[in-house]
């Protein structure tokens, strides 16, 4: 609860700062900045579930991140490096990612398994455009318009990382169940395909416990049922601050609050 209070007393205190800004001086940059910062707060629905990436990880923390470069489509460069911490700090060894696209996410993740360690990546089967309704939307599309996975391809971290293809709805995951210590998700933002998604990672997490991570939280469909989870069914996520990564501890099925160390 204090955590809520401190960050309601500073969202009170920026209110009161910005409207004693307007009236002295309301034609100014910085006024108009403030007021636009304010009004992003305002509209942000995971204002009061955010947490600072080092909250995360231990200090002094040592990654390898690569390849850095973010291209269209991709995460950007900061989640990049908070997909790899999570792995190392998680001391992950099984790895599942729904949606490769060009195998970026994937092979920054696999740099940071150790060499037993294994990343299974799922992608719609090269050169199919709709998903397995039959439907063309606006993530399919993008499965015709790069090589799934050549990111990673010919490099050291390939043979850690194993592509398997196929609809994240009709895929079979029996294989994968209870067996993964991270599940990222990034397949399509629709929200049924996000609550699929969902329903399957509780299911591949190991029962002792593991993270599922969605990308782009704060758009789409991925927000849409995100925010329904945590304001109708208390789920007890963390949006890392400066990303659109959203975190979620999963034990035995069920989404509990995050590790102690992570809190």
């Amino acid at each position: 609860m204090s955590a809520v209070l401190q960050q309601l007393d500073s969202a009170l205190t920026g209110l009161a700062y910005s409207i004693w800004h307007l009236l002295t001086f309301p034609f100014s940059r910085s006024s108009r900045w403030r007021s636009l910062r304010l009004l992003s707060v305002c509209r942000d629905p995971f204002v009061l579930n955010r947490i600072a990436l080092s909250r995360l990880l231990p200090e002094p923390f040592v990654i390898t991140v690569g390849p850095l470069k973010s291209l269209d489509h991709n995460t950007s460069e900061y989640e990049l490096v908070c997909l790899a911490a999570l792995v190392k700090a998680a001391s992950a060894e099984r790895v599942f990612e729904i949606g490769t696209y060009d195998g970026r996410s994937s092979r920054a993740m696999a740099i940071n398994l150790p060499d037993q360690g294994q990343l299974t990546t799922l992608n719609l089967p090269p050169g199919k455009s709709t998903n397995s309704s039959g439907e063309c939307t606006g993530d399919s599309v993008l499965n015709v318009k790069v090589t799934s996975g050549k990111r990673f391809l010919d490099t050291p971290e390939a043979a850690r990382i194993e592509q398997v293809f196929g609809d994240s709805a009709t895929f079979d995951f029996k294989a994968y169940a209870g067996a993964m210590d991270i599940v990222f998700i990034d397949g399509s933002h629709t929200r049924a395909y996000v609550e699929n998604d969902t329903e399957v990672a509780r299911q591949l997490v190991k029962s002792t416990g593991g993270w599922i991570v969605w990308h782009d939280a704060t758009l789409y469909g991925v927000a849409q049922y995100l925010k329904m989870q945590i304001t109708k069914h208390g789920w007890p996520l963390r949006l890392i601050d400066g990303t659109t990564l959203m975190l979620g501890y999963c034990r035995e099925g069920r989404i509990v609050p995050l590790p102690l160390a992570a809190r």
